[in-house]
């Protein structure tokens, strides 16, 4: 269970506020991004969404966070989806009108297996494996990434990255998207327990995901993944100009761009808009990005301008007090 205390809700401020600031410049290129960067948050742009709307990105975030708070398994982490995705719970506006593909086609799934669904009702199917995709090696969208947050926190944190994998399934069943969540949350909890230097957060994630490989004999799609995280394993990762960033919703992309961003930054104001001005995925990225650079500098260093924009903040406040 997650005890919430001001550094966890730091990250998950700067989560929300970076998704908001980057909702309204969603799939723009980057020569666009260029020609007229991101300053500060503004609204409307790709959605048409008032200034301070969040995304799928904190919507799917906040169904975890709120079952992680009450100890929730999978099957309630299900209906908090289907509240979202069905309902329109957890959304800025009561209305869902961003979410991935292959997220919306997992759900709709779901959906399909539980027409009597409502907001009083569980998800009747009693059987696990019926509720989780079939292991795929070619669905490697950013859609756990962006909503594995919260598993970085809680008193145990390998049963945790236990139930973030089993909890994956439901959309993304598979491994390279586990292990960038995995790497995710590692330098994340790095950072919380050990107040650690960004550099130092980055090489512990890196340790952990090596010693994961290590220590079992890899097949053909995992040593396939392994060459796949060279890049980000490298020394000389922190040096690569912007133009080697990809800004994609390729989970290795995503993650490869949020570190590097939060790496060559030193506010979380520059790290966000950094991460907005790559283009392309510009809520996911720039929401992770967020949330790294919340729970490293704090939440006194989110422009408040920023905050005191966000749409629905009663929402986000009553999950944060655990209502």
């Amino acid at each position: 269970m997650i005890k919430l205390n001001e550094a966890i809700k730091s990250a998950i401020w700067g989560f929300v506020v970076g998704d908001a600031i980057g909702v309204p410049y969603e799939f723009s290129s980057r020569t666009s991004m260029k020609s007229n960067p991101a300053k500060h948050m503004i609204g409307y742009g790709t959605h048409n969404q008032p200034p301070g709307t969040w995304s799928d990105d904190t919507s799917m975030m906040l169904c975890v966070l709120k079952n992680n708070l009450n100890n929730g398994d999978v099957k309630k982490l299900c209906n908090l989806f289907l509240e979202w995705y069905c309902l329109a719970k957890f959304t800025a506006h009561g209305k869902v009108f961003d979410i991935g593909n292959q997220t919306r086609i997992a759900l709709k799934n779901l959906e399909k297996s539980n027409p009597d669904f409502n907001s009083y009702s569980m998800v009747p199917l009693d059987n696990i494996r019926q509720m989780i995709q079939e292991p795929n090696e070619y669905v490697a969208g950013n859609g756990s990434l962006m909503r594995c947050l919260p598993y970085a926190f809680g008193e145990n944190y390998s049963e945790l990255m236990l139930k973030m994998v089993l909890e994956n399934k439901l959309t993304h069943n598979n491994s390279l998207c586990n292990t960038c969540c995995i790497f995710y949350t590692k330098m994340m909890r790095s950072i919380y327990d050990l107040s650690c230097t960004k550099v130092e957060a980055l090489k512990r994630a890196k340790a952990f995901i090596s010693y994961g490989w290590r220590i079992v004999d890899l097949n053909d799609s995992q040593e396939t993944e392994r060459k796949l995280f060279q890049r980000l394993f490298s020394p000389d990762f922190i040096q690569l100009q912007e133009s080697d960033i990809k800004s994609s919703g390729y989970v290795l992309d995503t993650l490869e761009a949020v570190v590097w961003c939060f790496l060559n930054t030193e506010n979380y104001k520059e790290a966000v808009l950094k991460a907005v001005n790559l283009g392309e995925d510009t809520d996911t990225i720039a929401a992770l990005t967020g949330g790294l650079a919340g729970l490293y500098y704090g939440i006194d260093q989110i422009p408040k301008e920023w905050i005191d924009q966000i749409a629905n903040k009663q929402l986000i406040n009553n999950i944060l007090s655990n209502n």
